[in-house]
């Protein structure tokens, strides 16, 4: 009924073909979430239980919920929602579908802290009194209700920031050195509170970006035939996000991961052209002192949140050269091998330690990386979730209006960031000064990386290669090319 859909263009905006190779469809495909599950598992086998509800909720809630309304057990693994044999497989492997959200009630805990972490509420089993909620008044109701036996119902909460922070704002329990829940929780991501506290949370919902407007009016349907009218204001379903990563692992591995037939290379370059909105480059303040090359980088971030931002095994930095008049390079921080390595930052080369925050850069070991780092409750980092307490480092670029001295304990910036009177709301300035240069003519070059996946935190997971889950990713993640994207960059040269 909602494939087939064009707007007033005449641009195909189904929505099944739109939300197919999104990252919500694939999100219990996702072989990298499979091995972290299995991963945390292994480490903590007495929070199996545990670990299983928490995320199948946000990454098949379907199934969970389903399971719920069922009484069953909710596992994940081995037998459990993602085995062929389990009666609520289809349903896992959907991942976020259309009846989910269209389901969730606007109840009073929707965006508040009992309504995130999965706090969402769907409040009937079957029937038609399943209302499927959505922004249109008085939706025509009997074909819906005589196919598929859900009454479609006008509520505006649909569209609104709090729904998309029922998963998107999500809290890990905190393991004493024992490995015992303490009671206290741990903030693994919270992409709504950060912008909560951003100046878009009065000007853009989340929908606004990464459900843009289609163009001009759609019938929304196409049952029955001639029988609607136009609808204004429809927003497309690609939900286009961050992770071109797992989207090429996707298109070059559908068979092995059977995947639905979907378009995962379109998905992954809207992504990419999506990702080239989110911050910007600019070199200022180019000048020569004695034998010393000065400039500065000046970031801005343009996203309704913190970039980047969600999963903590994100990261961006900057890579800098500058080369001489041969082209011969004379200075480097930031270069990334082929493996996603980035050269000269610490955390890479020995992941028990982390990478500062700088002001000023002044050699080419010093890496300015835009990530966040855990520690556990002795104060040891760690990439594992569930003995996270804390985050060492939290020096992502802030959106614009971010106060970083007044905002919730769970999004403040954590390391010499808090300090530096540079990195603020919307942005981040860098000093870097390289010294020694002979007198010449010497090109800049910057660039804003992203990595989806930090080669730290790869390096961590690979600790349990012996899983089947764990070597499946890792054996996928030879079959992807690009390990990060560059968001943007600038250039600029001086005479010497």
């Amino acid at each position: 009924c909602h494939d087939g859909l064009v707007d007033a263009s005449g641009q195909d905006v189904a929505i099944v073909d739109d939300w197919q190779p999104s990252m919500m469809a694939g999100s219990s495909r996702d072989p990298f979430w499979r091995a972290k599950v299995a991963s945390e598992i292994r480490r903590n086998p007495n929070l199996r239980a545990e670990i299983e509800s928490t995320c199948s909720r946000c990454h098949m809630p379907m199934a969970h919920v389903e399971a719920e309304f069922a009484a069953a057990d909710i596992t994940v693994l081995d037998n459990g929602l993602l085995h062929p044999d389990n009666a609520l497989f289809d349903a896992a492997a959907e991942g976020v579908s259309c009846t989910l959200c269209h389901q969730i009630a606007d109840t009073p805990e929707l965006g508040s802290e009992d309504g995130f972490s999965g706090g969402f509420e769907i409040p009937y089993s079957f029937g038609v009194d399943r209302l499927a909620l959505g922004q249109y008044a008085d939706p025509l109701t009997m074909p819906m209700r005589n196919q598929v036996a859900f009454t479609p119902a006008y509520s505006p909460h649909i569209s609104a920031s709090k729904v998309c922070a029922s998963c998107h704002n999500l809290s890990t329990a905190v393991l004493d050195a024992e490995g015992n829940i303490t009671g206290e929780y741990f903030p693994e991501q919270a992409v709504y509170t950060e912008w909560e506290h951003s100046d878009f949370a009065v000007s853009q919902s989340c929908a606004d970006c990464h459900m843009p407007l289609a163009n001009g009016d759609v019938t929304i349907s196409t049952r029955p035939p001639n029988g609607l009218a136009s609808r204004p204001d429809f927003a497309r379903h690609s939900f286009a996000g961050a992770n071109t990563y797992m989207l090429e692992m996707f298109a070059a591995n559908q068979a092995e991961l059977s995947l639905a037939a979907a378009d995962f290379n379109k998905a992954s370059n809207e992504t990419r052209g999506f990702l080239g909105g989110a911050a910007t480059v600019e070199l200022e303040d180019i000048a020569r002192v004695d034998d010393e090359l000065r400039f500065t980088v000046r970031l801005r971030n343009h996203s309704g949140h913190k970039f980047p931002t969600s999963y903590p095994s994100r990261r961006a930095w900057l890579h800098v050269s500058v080369t001489d008049a041969m082209g011969a390079l004379v200075f480097e921080s930031g270069a990334v091998s082929p493996a996603g390595r980035i050269e000269g930052l610490a955390s890479d080369a020995d992941p028990g330690t982390v990478e500062p925050h700088f002001e000023v850069i002044n050699r080419g070991d010093q890496v300015q990386s835009y990530e966040t780092i855990m520690e556990d409750v002795s104060g040891s980092i760690t990439y594992t979730l569930l003995e996270a307490s804390t985050y060492r480092k939290d020096n992502r670029l802030l959106p614009l209006g971010f106060d970083k001295a007044s905002v919730p304990a769970t999004i403040r910036p954590r390391g010499q960031a808090l300090a530096d009177p540079n990195f603020a709301g919307g942005g981040d300035d860098v000093r870097y000064e390289v010294q020694g240069l002979p007198p010449g003519t010497y090109a800049i070059q910057v660039n804003l990386n992203y990595q989806v996946l930090a080669y730290s935190f790869l390096q961590d997971l690979a600790r349990d290669s012996d899983s089947p889950h764990v070597s499946l990713f890792l054996d996928l993640n030879d079959t992807v090319a690009a390990r990060y994207e560059t968001i943007a960059g600038a250039s600029g040269s001086i005479d010497f």
